[in-house]
């Protein structure tokens, strides 16, 4: 069977700071007091009881910042990857996929609020290399991936990456997900920067109307002067009000420190430590259409937020709106 899709994630940000050029530190909407188009994509799918794919072509805002040092148009693949069942329990996949790792999708409309957690922002939305996926039992299931590297379609070294993704659910209303990756982040002279990374996601129902995902990242990079390693460690929580069938509204507060710098360049002395709270709400039109709202706030310990045209401000508060449509 092949089917294919569109989507088209449209927005207005206002940025309080009013920054001259682009809003910082976030793949999503980036422009402020603009409209513009966060996500476009068109794909192709094509699954059969021994074979599955998808070739989706995408464009918009959080293309350009979020992939910026793809070389030439690689950026704007998406996902295309061809995969092959083996067995009944188990597929193999080869090519450029979405990222496993993190609560949020690339995807806004999958997503319980429309803006990313700072943790989601700041790891891969896209992987390439080969996964196998694994059904363990009716209950949990493994994958496991040999990769380019930390969000690379092209190789920027000659090391390869691996990283894995359990789940288990333990019942209709309570998930366990994990996910981890170890690789090489660089090169300078002969020394290599290994890259460890967890992610842990909880995601627990308490009734019809309330939903709930808890998230805790925890990174090392092996420094680049001497034999130490530099830690960083995120976590968010989000909870979900299902209003009726057509509203709902999403709560979340989060917090990430990289002050060693080791994922986050800021050029400060404090790195980036911040922390924020947003209010998301959500107004289905039709099937098909969705309108969101979202009011966030980011504080940092250092002053690293434009503000106007030549300064720089430890708080970041915007509101923006968006109206995203697929079939």
């Amino acid at each position: 069977m092949i089917d294919f899709g569109a989507f088209l994630d449209s927005y207005y940000a206002y940025d309080f700071n009013r920054p001259e050029v682009e809003r910082a530190y976030t793949t999503q909407s980036v422009k402020h007091d603009k409209p513009a188009i966060n996500l476009a994509h068109i794909e192709m799918k094509i699954q059969t009881e021994r074979m599955r794919s998808r070739i989706a072509l995408q464009a918009g805002d959080s293309v350009e910042r979020n992939a910026m040092l793809e070389p030439g148009s690689s950026k704007y693949i998406q996902e295309s990857y061809l995969g092959v069942k083996l067995g009944e329990k188990t597929w193999i996949d080869a090519g450029i996929f979405l990222g496993n790792i993190g609560a949020e999708s690339w995807i806004s409309k999958e997503n319980w609020t429309y803006t990313r957690s700072l943790i989601s922002d700041y790891t891969p939305y896209y992987s390439a290399g080969v996964r196998v996926d694994h059904q363990i039992n009716q209950k949990q299931s493994v994958q496991l991936q040999i990769l380019n590297g930390w969000q690379n379609i092209s190789d920027n070294n000659d090391s390869k990456a691996i990283a894995m993704q359990f789940k288990h659910q333990f019942n209709e209303d309570l998930k366990l997900i994990y996910n981890n990756y170890f690789g090489d982040e660089g090169v300078v002279s002969t020394k290599l920067r290994f890259r460890t990374y967890h992610n842990f996601i909880i995601q627990w129902t308490t009734s019809e109307k309330w939903q709930h995902i808890y998230s805790f990242d925890i990174g090392e990079q092996s420094q680049q002067n001497n034999h130490g390693v530099d830690p960083w460690f995120g976590t968010a929580l989000t909870i979900r009000r299902i209003l009726n069938i057509d509203q709902s509204l999403a709560l979340r507060v989060e917090y990430y420190n990289d002050r060693h710098q080791a994922n986050v360049i800021t050029e400060t002395a404090n790195g980036f430590q911040v922390s924020g709270a947003s209010l998301n709400f959500d107004q289905k039109i039709l099937l098909n259409t969705l309108w969101r709202t979202e009011l966030r706030g980011l504080y940092s310990k250092n002053k690293i937020y434009p503000q106007d045209a030549s300064s720089k401000n430890r708080l970041d508060g915007f509101i923006v709106t968006s109206l995203s449509a697929w079939f």
